[in-house]
């Protein structure tokens, strides 16, 4: 090429170089209140006409920004955009959750939640099994809330059996029948001083049946028209507390003794654990020898979701102290315990009259928890507050005065002991809620104006099974963000 033509390609590069950049440094663009130029400017004064961004710099404040946004203006700017990301409908679910009646509170840095769920995942994965311990007042009695969560839970993660019960039955469950003969009394850490116990060891169901015989029987049994998974069990285990001589336990299904195993006498708890394949829903024990504490009965499948109903009627929830510290780590740890669920709160209410005795009642609370959670630094509690109760004032029925009191003392309690609360109170509608309750067709409150009714405990139990639903796609959500 000729230098004159070299020299003309020169000259008309530069000049469109020269040109692009005096037109583009007039595009400016803002982050924050600063304002930037696309490109600097050609003029004398280029330097004091915009301020140059440092990319990194830029990033650090647009994180910084963003950081500090509510969930409520992420969300309005997601709403604008014409698509989402994966990101956005994390946001958007979260602040559903947060502005749900039926939502669960927890400290923000807590990582109770992601345990749970994990522990979940991991039951499904490598095929274990994971224990709840279902602790309530007479709201849950008769397998009521517990037996729905156990049937969802079961239906994703597997599992299958009654859980844990008594070898006397005293409140009958709807879910199964417990027939004991032989003589059998009941030590309670709850009720009355008269049921107490000369020790303190009731084991992990806060209160235990004594064998006071030579021989003595339970047979269990499914009830008519429970589903398939209550039915059918894989594992009969029975904690027996410490004997002074032998006891020897006999096991029959379908009328026919399939195994018996003798116990040496012993200063500690011991497991007897039975394998067996009931799809009847009926066993059949036989003790003989020492009089021994039966602890509970576990009817289980062999891997999955095992839920436990513990009913203490007129219990506040504040007993669990009473138990021997070192008997309920070993008995957690030898029926797999990784969860317990707190529903208290309604038994605390007659009586009291002030924010005050709400607030001590809390602080009562708070050491429940950190007393169980001693036992097993890594148990995940769960606590379920009272529903709305009614009495009569002026001689209309009207939510107690103190309710929302006890709530607010059972959530800080359960909070700032590293736990995990859910409003159930505010999940059936709040103030004055029971009423519509009961006076709904079906009736889903009893007239007593306290309890649900079966259908009532039913549609609490799903409300709050929806709720941990939501939350676990939001776990899921982060972790695939996260990955």
């Amino acid at each position: 090429m000729k230098p004159q033509r070299v020299f003309l390609f020169l000259v008309l590069t530069l000049g469109v170089l020269a040109t692009s950049s005096l037109l583009l440094s007039n595009v400016k663009f803002k982050i924050g209140e600063k304002e930037y130029a696309v490109m600097p400017s050609m003029g004398p004064n280029a330097s004091d006409s915009v301020n140059q961004p440092d990319s990194q710099a830029v990033l650090a404040q647009q994180l910084e920004e963003e950081a500090h946004k509510t969930l409520e203006q992420r969300k309005e700017e997601i709403l604008k955009k014409p698509s989402r990301t994966t990101a956005d409908t994390l946001v958007l679910m979260q602040v559903e959750a947060m502005e749900s009646p039926a939502k669960f509170y927890y400290a923000e840095n807590a990582q109770v939640m992601d345990n749970f769920f994990e522990a979940l995942e991991k039951v499904k994965s490598d095929n274990t099994s994971f224990r709840i311990l279902h602790y309530g007042d007479s709201q849950i009695e008769m397998d009521r809330i517990s037996s729905y969560l156990r049937e969802q839970l079961q239906k994703t993660y597997g599992g299958s059996g009654m859980g844990l019960l008594p070898a006397m039955e005293v409140t009958p469950k709807y879910t199964v029948a417990v027939q004991s003969t032989g003589s059998w009394n009941r030590r309670l850490t709850f009720g009355g001083g008269e049921n107490r116990a000369k020790h303190n060891r009731y084991g992990p169901m806060a209160y235990f049946c004594k064998k006071e015989s030579e021989v003595a029987s339970v047979v269990i049994t499914a009830r008519e028209g429970t589903t398939y998974k209550n039915r059918n069990f894989k594992s009969c285990k029975i904690l027996v507390g410490a004997i002074d001589r032998q006891l020897e336990i006999s096991i029959a299904s379908a009328g026919k003794v399939i195994d018996s195993k003798t116990l040496q006498a012993s200063s500690i708890e011991q497991l007897v654990d039975f394998k067996l394949d009931s799809s009847n829903g009926s066993v059949g024990l036989k003790f003989s020898g020492a009089n021994a504490d039966i602890l509970g009965i576990s009817l289980d499948g062999s891997t999955g979701v095992m839920l436990d109903n513990i009913p203490m009627r007129g219990c506040s929830g504040t007993i669990f102290r009473r138990i021997s510290a070192d008997q309920l780590a070993r008995t957690y740890k030898m029926l797999g315990v990784k969860m317990v669920i707190l529903q208290f709160g309604g038994n605390s209410l007659p009586g009291m009259t002030s924010k005050a005795s709400a607030d001590a009642y809390g602080k009562k609370f708070y050491e429940e928890i950190k007393f169980l959670k001693s036992v097993d630094p890594n148990l995940i509690v769960f606590t379920i507050g009272p529903a709305d109760m009614s009495v009569r004032i002026n001689g209309v029925f009207q939510t107690h005065p103190q309710l929302e009191n006890v709530r607010d003392a059972l959530k800080k309690a359960t909070i700032d002991a590293g736990g995990v609360y859910w409003d159930m109170y505010e999940a059936m509608g709040g103030r004055g809620s029971m009423v519509t309750w009961v006076k709904s067709k079906p009736a889903l409150g009893s007239p007593d104006y306290i309890h649900f009714s079966q259908k009532g405990a039913e549609k609490i139990a799903s409300i709050f099974y929806t709720s941990l639903l939501k939350e676990f796609e939001i776990y899921k959500l982060r972790k695939k963000i996260n990955n």
